[in-house]
């Protein structure tokens, strides 16, 4: 029931929005349904709240709200489907009928602006000229044939402008060259007079219908003389106004005036006539759609910024809609059929729910027996899959981690018997290392002395069980002593430098760290090697870690050999206690984000810094 009530808030909220959406448009009315079927709702889901089914069990919950729901979200979803659909294509008609004016505009303005620049150059022509500029064109035979001439000239010029009905030449002393004789509708002085208002530029009279129903708009273009700027005469063009027909549309496209006069119409008899509309500021944008509900007439319109024209569409609505009848049966006829369905389904649907919660909630309860193999087996692609694949997943990382746990009592039990073996009879060996000790005293060979000294320290530190964590202090005299031995040894082909910061001392760390670095460093990088072997332990601290380094000047190794001492160590083999056991210690009791990194250059040396938490280890 819950679910139900959240799902109907959602509706809720999905029909308030689309219902302020359309109240900002132009068609309120065809959302007096969504309106009650909002009522509705808000009804319905305050009846529901008092309907709870907290004891019921969930075969019986899926029962009795699976048709319910069915039945309200597809009612509600097909009262939608119905009105938005409208919402929709009126938007999307909107904006292609403005798209395919706006284009009409275009190429109309494209065709005047080229017939603008051949009408210039078509007075360029000498015997052009030489007519606007004569004084008088007396009826001398050379006069005769310049107006024979110009009449060819102009009928070429329309056989190359099919959009041009006629064309006329009048200069100053109201001589007429034509294509034609036919008389010209408008007196000369008219002409003249509207030619002076576009001072050289082409000015638009009002259209025209000819005898055999041809519509022209005539087009003047004053002739001025270039060198003094005088007027010598007219240029008159008879366009068809059939220039303006569109055969996409279906409906009425008209050619607006600036006065909204209309230039060119689908129906002849509002040609030459001012076209009214209910709202008179309908047109004042640039472009726009709106509805005139008096005339049950959708609009569109688009203004040219060339002409100052407007290209005005209008289709009846229900014309428009047309489409929308047969979407809104076929929702209507598929909303019965799922609902229909929906309920013979809901209790196959309920049942194939609640017998797989049941299955797995009896798998469950074998864990109360410590049976950790429990794994649930369920086919599917829903939440079920997901629950059952999430408990296998924690039951698996259950068994990883007693398993890592075994791991590391098993691997700190082979490190206990490793060291309980290499004591070998601490106790003997002391002895024997004492004897020696004053062996050397007595012979005054204080070599001997020091060496057997530090190396019987090394082994109580060594050996001593008591603790596994020291400190860097410790760790530093420890390592001091073993170098201490190797540099008599050596003698002076090692060198040996360490610098700790005072803070690092006390931050405790893994006994026997340093040492088997510094060891690998003496025994495998200065074999074979002349010059004097040089090792630095450095320290850095900062907040969270801290980071020993030591460097060495011995003879390197390949990246092969860095990854294999870092790696596993193969069955069988012997490292004792060696750079992967030190680095192994340290993931082991830190984390895998610990422990060592290797950087090694054949024949340059090899730097190994330890990375440790700074607060971790106590």
């Amino acid at each position: 029931m819950k679910a139900i009530l959240k799902q109907i808030g959602e509706l809720k909220n999905l029909a308030t929005v689309v219902l302020a959406s359309a109240k900002r448009k132009f068609y309120k009315k065809e959302f007096n349904a969504v309106e009650t079927i909002l009522k509705l709702i808000q009804r319905f889901s305050h009846g529901c709240r008092w309907f709870q089914l907290k004891n019921h069990k969930i075969e019986m919950k899926l029962l009795l709200t699976y048709p319910l729901l069915i039945i309200v979200s597809i009612t509600v979803v097909s009262v939608f489907a119905i009105y938005f659909s409208m919402f929709l294509f009126r938007e999307k008609s909107q904006d292609n009928f403005q798209n395919v004016l706006k284009q009409i505009s275009y190429n109309m303005d494209t065709q005047l602006k080229q017939q603008d620049l051949d009408t210039y150059l078509f007075i360029q022509d000498l015997k052009v000229k030489r007519f606007f500029d004569s004084s008088n064109m007396a009826d001398s035979p050379e006069s005769v044939q310049l107006k024979i001439d110009l009449r060819n000239l102009l009928t070429n010029y329309l056989l190359s402008h099919s959009n041009i009905e006629r064309i006329v030449l009048i200069n100053n002393h109201d001589e007429i060259v034509s294509n034609t004789d036919e008389p010209i509708p408008l007196s000369l002085a008219d002409y003249h007079q509207a030619a002076a208002r576009g001072d050289g530029k082409m000015v638009w009279m009002k259209t025209q219908i000819w005898p055999e129903n041809k519509v022209v708009i005539p087009v003047l273009r004053q002739i001025k003389d270039l060198s003094t700027l005088k007027n010598n005469g007219v240029l008159l063009l008879f366009f068809k106004e059939k220039i303006f027909k569109n055969s996409d549309f279906k409906g009425n496209l008209r050619v607006l005036e600036q006065d909204n006069y209309v230039i060119s119409s689908n129906y002849s008899d509002q040609i030459g006539s001012q076209y009214s509309l209910q709202n008179v500021n309908a047109l004042s944008g640039s472009t726009g759609s709106f509805v005139d509900t008096s005339k049950g007439m959708f609009f569109s319109y688009y203004k040219s910024e060339y002409t100052y024209w407007t290209y005005l569409f209008s289709i009846p609505t229900k014309e428009l809609y047309s489409g929308i009848e047969v979407v809104r049966n076929w929702v209507i006829v598929v909303a019965i059929l799922f609902t229909i369905i929906g309920i013979l389904l809901a209790k196959m649907i309920a049942s194939n729910i609640s017998k797989p919660l049941i299955q797995i909630i009896r798998e469950m309860r074998n864990i109360e027996t410590n049976d950790l193999s429990v794994n649930l087996n369920y086919d599917g692609n829903d939440e079920l899959t997901s629950l059952a694949a999430t408990f296998n997943n924690m039951m698996n990382r259950i068994r990883e981690l007693i398993e890592r746990d075994s791991n590391l009592q098993r691997l700190k039990h082979e490190l206990e018997m490793r060291a309980l073996q290499a004591e070998i009879n601490p106790h003997f060996l002391y002895n024997t290392l004492e004897a020696i000790n004053w062996i050397g005293r007595m012979n005054k060979v204080n070599e001997i002395c020091d060496i057997t000294a530090m190396l019987a320290d090394i082994m109580r530190y060594s050996i001593d069980q008591s603790k596994d964590i020291v400190t860097i202090q410790e760790e530093y005299e420890h390592t001091q002593k073993y170098t201490g031995i190797q540099r008599i040894r050596y003698a002076d082909n090692l060198s040996f430098f360490m610098d700790l910061p005072k803070e690092m001392l006390n931050v405790r760390i893994p006994k026997l760290t340093l040492q088997p670095l510094v060891e690998n460093a003496i025994l495998h990088g200065f074999e074979n090697k002349r010059e004097v072997g040089k090792i630095k332990i450095l320290g850095i601290v900062d907040e969270e870690f801290i980071k020993i380094r030591i460097e060495d000047n011995g003879c390197g190794m390949t990246q092969d050999k860095v990854h294999s001492l870092l790696s596993q160590q193969e069955p069988g083999t012997h490292r004792g206690i060696g750079i992967y056991n030190v680095h192994q210690r340290i993931r082991l009791l830190f984390g895998e984000g610990y422990g060592l990194s290797i950087r090694s250059e054949v024949d340059k040396g090899t730097s190994i810094t330890i990375t440790l938490p700074l607060n971790e280890v106590r």
